[in-house]
């Protein structure tokens, strides 16, 4: 397969940084021992990791996991932070031809149950604790019968399930896991494991990442090692991120947006992580100090950064890139960040597909950006499945003229399935994934226009609820809009709508509704509306809106109307 760095994409991305790696975790190992050893991978507030320290670490715990007869292709579940333990256990499990599993920090017992036997987990590490989550407690909540158990495991609730590995102070170990401790050797020496290094290839599974998209149901994504390399190289390349880059990013590496977005992509340039527990002026301190080149972020947490008192003082000379606007150069804001385009991805394409792009065309406002290097795309009717448009690698002036359809994908970086699954339930016969966004192709740019799995057949005609939530965003006085179907018996379905009102406003259903109907056809102008407190939204362990809660809300709302 063409690389990256070795494809004619013109302007859209820099390739010039790009190291040439075999597209597979033990090569990057390698490249980074070679390469990048002395330089920091990680800043995590006062801890220091560097790439040798990496390769290492991770080398001792592979021959460690070697030894108590981990072998190819076994599951081993993490429940780490983001910090250097993640990056070592990832690496090594990777490294050896295991395959990682990624669950939330977040995870309640009932989802770390779910998915130790979902996932037929083979090992688990955990931290004991992170921020208020008390994981030796979770651990013990999901396994019951794990308390009165030594290890091997043999768990009804995980049955495949066989050791648990406890990172952190060897006291706060309880009898049923082991202590992770680095400074035993094990007798597996360096000649056997770079011997299992050889036998992994760039197509075997290296980690399994579970999400729960806009609804409560896990879905285990594989992705291979290609995947992850070739992925971090094109996002580097994208991003135009630099071999010296400092950059601070927010998300958590059990995410694809922090394991591929952020960790994969900037460890291909040999460049540094920045991570800090603090905030307000601790953490400005802390990108201050590190000389910080890049801040990703969510857009609240940098206003309240912006905000602070202390802000103005500051020296922001090394930043360069990112969204924190307020502290770059003034040559380097963007004129208008509303022409800059935020990249449409998912966890079953290993993070964007499309390209972020600093300044659009006017006449491209609201585009997420044009197909990423090694990503093809085709619009499919969402009723009947008709091909509306198709768009192959490198056709720079693609376009649907108009037409609306589902976005169905194939691409160097797409996931080689779903845990449990067969490939007939994800991809069509001919090989492409429909991923449910609802898209259209204008002269080279991909514009969304929702989800497919919450389009709304209002009395016989389809409705986006991204088209609707738009309109009710400029209505004055809404702050946020969340539109679904609500079912209706004359009708089949209506729209409905969740509002919250911005500080100080009052919102009248009637009155928006004569608003909408300013810009909406009148099947799309939503019949039911609730408005809510901000804090009164219900959302899920992502931190993403619970559709369905409200969905089940505005029903409950319009059958009692």
């Amino acid at each position: 397969m063409t690389e990256p760095r070795d494809r004619n994409w013109g302007a859209s991305a820099d390739w010039s940084r790009l190291p040439k790696i075999e597209p597979c975790i033990p090569a990057l190992l390698a490249h980074f021992k070679t390469h990048y050893a002395p330089r920091e991978v990680l800043v995590l507030d006062e801890r220091r990791l560097t790439y040798g320290e990496l390769e290492a670490k991770s080398a001792l715990l592979a021959r460690q996991l070697l030894e108590s007869g981990v072998g190819k292709g076994q599951r081993i579940g993490l429940i780490l932070p983001s910090d250097e333990s993640f990056l070592v256990t990832w690496m090594a499990i990777a490294r050896i031809g295991a395959v990682a599993v990624t669950l939330s920090t977040l995870s309640t017992s009932e989802e770390i149950r779910r998915i130790a036997r979902h996932a037929d987990l083979h090992m688990l590490f955990a931290s004991p604790r992170y921020l208020s989550h008390d994981y030796i407690a979770r651990i013990e909540g999901a396994f019951p019968d794990v308390k009165a158990r030594r290890e091997p495991h043999r768990l009804s609730d995980a049955p495949y399930l066989r050791a648990i590995r406890i990172w952190g102070c060897a006291g706060a170990t309880p009898s049923w896991a082991r202590h992770m401790d680095l400074s035993l050797q094990p007798d597996i020496d360096t000649a056997l494991l770079a011997a299992v290094e050889s036998e992994v290839h760039e197509g075997d599974p290296a980690g399994i990442i579970y999400t729960s998209g806009s609804t409560a149901e896990p879905k285990g994504v594989i992705h291979s090692h290609a995947n992850f390399v070739r992925q971090g190289l094109k996002l580097a390349a994208t991003f135009k991120y630099q071999n010296d880059e400092r950059a601070y990013a927010s998300m958590p590496f059990f995410w694809v947006g922090g394991l591929t977005t952020t960790a994969m992509c900037i460890m291909s340039l040999g460049a540094t992580m920045l991570a800090s527990t603090r905030t307000g002026p601790d953490l400005l301190d802390f990108l201050e100090r590190e000389r910080t080149t890049t801040v990703v972020a969510w857009p609240h947490m940098l206003r309240a950064l912006a905000a602070d008192p202390t802000f103005p003082r500051r020296n922001w000379s090394s930043m360069r890139d990112g969204v924190f606007y307020e502290a770059l150069p003034p040559d380097k804001r963007p004129k208008d960040p509303t022409l800059m385009t935020t990249p449409l991805g998912m966890t079953e394409t290993n993070g964007p597909y499309t390209i972020q792009q600093r300044y659009l065309p006017e006449d491209q406002r609201g585009s997420v950006g044009p197909l990423m290097c090694g990503v093809e795309g085709r619009l499919a009717d969402p009723d009947t499945g008709e091909i509306l448009a198709t768009w192959i690698e490198g056709a720079a002036n693609a376009d649907s003229g108009g037409r609306i359809g589902v976005m169905q994908l194939r691409s160097d970086v797409m996931m080689l399935g779903m845990v449990k699954r067969e490939r007939t339930e994800i991809f069509t016969p001919d090989g492409w994934y429909n991923s449910g966004d609802l898209c259209s192709f204008r002269n080279g740019f991909v514009h969304y226009h929702g989800r497919a799995d919450d389009l709304i057949k209002a009395s016989g005609a389809n409705v986006s609820p991204r088209e609707v939530e738009a309109v009710l965003l400029r209505i004055e006085g809404v702050a946020s809009a969340n539109v679904t179907g609500v079912p209706d018996r004359g009708r089949g379905n209506v729209v409905g709508a969740v509002l919250v009102a911005q500080p100080g406003a009052m919102l009248d259903g009637d009155a928006i509704r004569r608003e909408a109907a300013k810009s909406l056809s009148s099947y799309k102008v939503p019949r039911v509306i609730l408005v809510l407190d901000a804090s009164e939204v219900p959302t899920l362990a992502s931190s993403k809106v619970d559709r369905r809660a409200l969905a089940r809300m505005l029903r409950e709302a319009h059958e009692g109307a």
